[in-house]
């Protein structure tokens, strides 16, 4: 299949109103995708996402280029073991490959244009869920990255997500590193928890090779008593992060994707591993809808605040504690970036 370029060349080309760096960026969980279209919004593009006869997923633009409709509004027709997205309008439909392959009002033998087609984009499903390629399609990765604790491990997890209208690089400040906020930020959390003390952090450690952001320190009090969190963060710039906070077999795994310029999709995961599976699936379940429902929402409450919008090196006065964000923003700076258009 010819995928084509996720920034078309015209020269009447839009102007540029934020850039996002170059990386595979998951936009989807895989359940979300069933036997109907679903319409998303990210990195600055209107999709449409669908399984063919095969059960792959195809990830295309949204709009009928017929006449503009929404075409997550239409279904998937399968003929002959092929499949095709229809338009609910006047039946349009679109091969896997952006191809208008059918216009009943013109009939079967109709020859289509060429223009008459839809953008088709370079997709990939992995670890329960669906990846798009953000630059330029030659400089694809093969592989996703992903994280080796996570690798071939029969964990149990439960997932969940959320949409912001939080600029990225916030949302990946808050959602991707910081730990030091939690007696604060989350405090009735904290304090039904027995970590309402617990606001030093202290032996933080931080390794950074390529895209890789590895960080363990302690959370603890000031007097040195009462309880201690002990943790271990990894991060795979920009948008992956894997979470040990010393809570035994319970993990957390974070990905974020730019919605557009304003807005961000947040996918969060936890992981359980105990030795009896109903017990690991609960724990996880519990474990994501208390994130989801409480944790989170005090996060996105003190964002909403924070100025300005769009955070970088220059717009903080960051300290010893923060030295992940320094890292990440670095990274930030010197990675291949590709822009949204408006």
């Amino acid at each position: 299949m010819v995928l084509s370029s996720l920034t078309p060349q015209t020269d009447n080309l839009p102007t540029l109103e934020a850039t996002f760096p170059v990386a595979w960026y998951a936009i989807a969980a895989s359940h979300k995708v069933k036997t109907k279209p679903l319409g998303i919004r990210r990195l600055g593009m209107d999709l449409v996402l669908w399984r063919d006869a095969n059960g792959k997923v195809v990830c295309q633009s949204r709009h009928c280029p017929h006449r503009g409709v929404d075409l997550a509004l239409g279904k998937i027709a399968t003929e002959n073991g092929k499949s095709c997205l229809e338009c609910p309008y006047h039946g349009f439909q679109f091969a896997s490959d952006g191809r208008c392959v059918l216009m009943p009002c013109e009939g079967k033998e109709a020859s289509i244009s060429p223009a008459m087609r839809v953008e088709s984009y370079q997709v990939k499903e992995s670890h329960g869920l669906i990846w798009l390629w953000w630059g330029n399609e030659e400089m694809a990765t093969p592989e996703i990255p992903w994280f080796t604790q996570l690798k071939d491990q029969p964990r149990c997890w439960t997932d969940a997500e959320l949409v912001w209208d939080i600029h990225f690089t916030r949302a990946a400040e808050s959602v991707l590193i910081d730990l030091h906020h939690f007696a604060f930020a989350h405090h009735g959390i904290a304090k039904w928890m027995g970590f309402s003390d617990t606001k030093r952090l202290d032996s933080l450690e931080t390794q950074v090779v390529g895209n890789q952001i590895k960080t363990q320190g302690v959370l603890k009090s000031e007097q040195g008593n009462g309880l201690s969190m002990n943790f271990q963060n990894e991060i795979l710039f920009p948008n992956l992060s894997f979470f040990d906070l010393g809570l035994g077999n319970l993990t957390l795994f974070v990905t974020l994707t730019p919605i557009d310029q304003d807005n961000t999709w947040i996918n969060f995961r936890y992981y359980a591993d105990f030795r009896w599976p109903f017990l690991s699936r609960l724990i996880a379940k519990i474990a994501a809808w208390f994130e989801l429902n409480f944790v989170q929402p005090d996060d996105y409450r003190l964002l909403k605040s924070t100025v300005p919008k769009r955070s970088g090196l220059m717009e903080n006065r960051l300290v010893h504690a923060d030295q992940t964000i320094v890292h990440w923003h670095r990274l930030n700076k010197h990675h291949p970036q590709k822009g949204i258009r408006s």
